[in-house]
C-alpha cells in the first residue's frame, strides 16, 4: 500500500510505501479488544440478564436464610433437651454459644455436637424402662431386720467385721423372691453361706440370698421381679432361721436398704 502525501504549498511530493502485514496487526490491535468490550457489555450488562441473575441470588439468599433458621431452631431444640434429661441419663451436653449471632460454621458446629448428644439420649432413655425392671427394689422376704450393713460384732467370735448385707428373720420356710429382673449366675451350695442364689441384673448388678432352706431355681434362669428362688433356712453357718441378702453394684458391695422401696420392719 502507498500513501501520497501532497503539501497544500509549494513543496515536495512524497510517498509511504506500508506493508499490508503491519495494517492487519494495527487493525487487530486497536479493533479487537473494543469487540471484545462490546461483547462482554452486551452479554454482562444487558437488563435481562442482571433481571435474572438478581432473581436467582435473591432465591439462594432466601433458601440460606429459611436453612439457617431450621438448622438454628433444631439445634437450640437438641440443646435444650440434652439439658432436660442428662440428670435422668448421665449425659452432659456441650455448652451452647451464647451470642444472639454465630457464624453457619460454627451454627453445623453446635449442631453435630447436638445430635451427638441427642442420640446418645434417645439411647439411654429407651434402657430406663429395662434398667428400672432391672435394679433391686423390692424387699427380699417378709421378715424383720435382724442385722444392718456395716460394721458388726461377730455372733460366733466377738470379733469385729464388717457386714456386706442384711439379715433378715423370717419363719422357716418363708419365701424368698429376687429384687428385680436377672438372669440366675448361681444356685448351690457355699460353705458358710448355706444353699446361696445368685442373680445378675445387668447393668452392674448383682444380688445375693444365702441360707435358703430350699433353691428352687437354677443356673441361667431368667427370673422376674418378686419370683420366688427359694425359701428361708437354716443352711451354712447360722443361729437360726435367717435369710442373708446383699446388694452388689460395679463388684462393690453396697447398702441393700438404699434399695429397698417397700416398707421393712426392725426386730
Amino acid at each position: 500500500m502507498k500513501i501520497t502525501i501532497v503539501p497544500h504549498n509549494t513543496g515536495e511530493v512524497r510517498e509511504i510505501k506500508i506493508n499490508n502485514l503491519l495494517i492487519i496487526l494495527l487493525f487487530l490491535l486497536l479493533i479487537v479488544p473494543f469487540i471484545d468490550r462490546y461483547r462482554r457489555g452486551n452479554e454482562f450488562l444487558s437488563p435481562g440478564k442482571l433481571s435474572k441473575n438478581n432473581e436467582y441470588m435473591r432465591g439462594k439468599l432466601s433458601h440460606y436464610q429459611e436453612e439457617y433458621k431450621n438448622l438454628s431452631k433444631k439445634c437450640n431444640n437438641l440443646l435444650s433437651t440434652a439439658k432436660k434429661y442428662q440428670s435422668i441419663v448421665q449425659v452432659t451436653p456441650e455448652a451452647s454459644n451464647e451470642r444472639n449471632i454465630i457464624s453457619v460454621e460454627e451454627l453445623l458446629a453446635n449442631l453435630s455436637g447436638s445430635s451427638r448428644v441427642s442420640e446418645e439420649i434417645l439411647l439411654k432413655l429407651e434402657e430406663v424402662p429395662i434398667l428400672a425392671s432391672n435394679t433391686p427394689s423390692i424387699s427380699p422376704c417378709v421378715g424383720y431386720i435382724i442385722q444392718t450393713y456395716g460394721e458388726t460384732d461377730c455372733i460366733f467370735t466377738g470379733e469385729r467385721r464388717f457386714c456386706q448385707g442384711i439379715d433378715f428373720t423370717a419363719p422357716e420356710g418363708s419365701e424368698v423372691y429376687t429384687t428385680a429382673n436377672g438372669r440366675v449366675k448361681f444356685a448351690g451350695f457355699r460353705r458358710h453361706s448355706g444353699l446361696v442364689v445368685e442373680v445378675d441384673h445387668g447393668y452392674g448388678f448383682t444380688t445375693k440370698y444365702s441360707h435358703l432352706s430350699v433353691v428352687k431355681s437354677y443356673k441361667g434362669k431368667n427370673v422376674k421381679r418378686g419370683e420366688v428362688i427359694g425359701f428361708v433356712g437354716t443352711t451354712g453357718k447360722t443361729t437360726g432361721a435367717k435369710l442373708h441378702y446383699e446388694v452388689w453394684k460395679n463388684e462393690k458391695a453396697k447398702d441393700p436398704l438404699e434399695f429397698v422401696l417397700t416398707e421393712v420392719k426392725y426386730f
